[in-house]
């Protein structure tokens, strides 16, 4: 039963070692990995080609073989067998094949924008996509996370003719400038455009595109794509697990392409401004809405919407005092080896930044300004969803976060009087790393000084050196 329940535990616990071999072997032979990241990337690729590949392989063959079966009469020859063979991978290819184009792909959980309903929103990524001339971007989507990225949906199944999805997070254009979230638009398309011959590019997007295959196949859980699903549920994870210090490095890229369009100077605005934005909503308003809402579990969840509080407390933002102590907490942290996302310290020395100087303020949130009084309408749906996927989320990890907690106080205190065995000991260093960041080596030396003390008490000790 507690293998059962630590199984997840000893997978996060394996991932984050994996991510600290790769990041290491990266950094030692950076040209190493980034030829076995691009194998990798083609892997994906041969897979879905290689159906149709031979499905044209088969209908030639078939073409050159069959004026041969008309000479001769046996069905067992050799010219039969080719046949025979090749018309049965033809069926599979072609079954594999038209399973792949018909694929539907789930939009993105959010709010679907259109040029009526946010016509300052699309005239600022127009302009911005005047300049970068890339990618087309094809709908906005707004979302409940502090994000700003690109979506790829296949149109026909195969990664041949791609749309793109703007997917904006709420959480952004509330808590940056207008001129500050045009300066993240302007980083991401321009990620996009200067990237067409940058091979981390290459996988920073195939990553995120074998991650989109993962999710329309996981949805529709049909008994026909099981091959489909396998690998792709095999392959995706470790794709993305393996490319992150590329992906890592692109986001690098992005800073420096918009120095094509920015100064510097203009362009660490932005950036200090999203570091400050992303400490105030992690380290404090999203703490606080938790904590509320772990203490008051059976009023709150119903009625409250964070966006619609972020729109007041987003005052706490004007102040330059507070601004100071958030970029200063972002400046200090460390890199976090399984995000893509660079330490602020490492985007600085990228685009050749050494000190603050000052700090930017928010007179007007980006969300007043590309969408006006209209927003107010927006925030219901932002927050319905974010109580159906976010928070429904934290809610179960914080299920177990109490489960975990009331195991490890069951496990200390039998170790207290008892032996454990080595399910319960592994089960509660697991559990400690977990909740309070131990080392394993740490939990299980404390756990068989333990069971060292039941065997052989303090008496029996003292008795044995007399």
């Amino acid at each position: 039963m507690m293998l059962n329940k630590d199984s997840t535990e000893q997978k996060e616990w394996v991932v984050s070692c994996t991510a600290l071999r790769v990041n290491a072997f990266a950094e030692r032979f950076p040209r190493g990995y980034l030829c076995i990241a691009l194998v990798l990337m083609l892997t994906g690729y041969f897979f879905l080609f290689l159906f149709p590949y031979f499905a044209f392989e088969g209908i030639s063959v078939l073409f050159a073989e069959l004026p041969n079966i008309k000479t001769t009469e046996h069905w067992l020859t050799a010219h039969w067998l080719v046949v025979e063979t090749w018309f049965v991978i033809l069926l599979v290819c072609l079954f594999f094949s038209q399973k792949i184009f018909r694929l539907p792909f789930p939009r993105v959980q959010g709010l679907k924008m259109s040029k009526e309903l946010a016509p300052a929103l699309y005239a600022l990524i127009a302009g911005v996509h005047k300049l970068t001339q890339r990618p087309t971007i094809k709908d906005v989507v707004l979302t409940d996370q502090y994000e700003l990225r690109i979506e790829a949906t296949p149109r026909f199944g195969f990664p041949v003719l791609i749309s793109h999805t703007l997917v904006v997070g709420m959480p952004m254009l509330q808590t940056l400038s207008e001129a500050q979230f045009r300066g993240e638009v302007m980083r991401r398309l321009g990620q996009y455009a200067s990237g067409r011959f940058r091979p981390t590019h290459w996988i920073y997007r195939t990553r995120l595109l074998w991650c989109r295959y993962l999710d329309a196949l996981q949805k529709r859980k049909r008994l026909s794509e099981i091959p489909l699903r396998w690998f792709f549920s095999f392959y995706a994870p470790l794709f993305a697990g393996f490319t992150v210090p590329a992906a890592r490095k692109d986001e690098l890229a992005a800073d420096s392409a918009v120095l094509e369009w920015l100064n510097d100077r203009d362009y660490f605005e932005t950036v200090k401004s999203s570091a400050i934005a992303e400490v105030f909503l992690d380290a404090c308003f999203w703490k606080k809405v938790y904590q509320s809402l772990r203490k008051n579990a059976q009023t709150k969840k119903d009625i409250l919407n964070p966006f619609e509080e972020l729109e007041q407390v987003s005052g706490h933002l004007k102040s330059k005092a507070f601004r100071q102590k958030c970029l200063q907490k972002a400046f200090l942290a460390d890199q976090d080896i399984s995000k893509t996302r660079p330490a602020l310290r490492t985007r600085m020395e990228n685009i050749g930044q050494s000190k603050f100087r000052d700090v930017p303020i928010v007179e007007k949130s980006a969300a007043a300004a590309c969408l006006g009084n209209a927003r107010k309408n927006y925030l219901p749906v932002i927050g319905k969803l974010w109580h159906l996927t976010t928070f429904a989320a934290w809610k179960a990890d914080d299920e177990k976060r109490r489960r975990d907690i009331k195991t490890i106080k069951e496990l200390s205190r039998k170790s207290q009087h008892h032996v454990l065995n080595m399910t319960e000991m592994l089960c509660y260093a697991q559990i400690a790393k977990r909740l309070r960041n131990d080392p394993l080596h740490q939990s299980l030396r404390k756990i068989l000084k333990r069971n060292l003390r039941n065997l052989w008490p303090d008496s029996l000790r003292r008795n044995g050196f007399q």
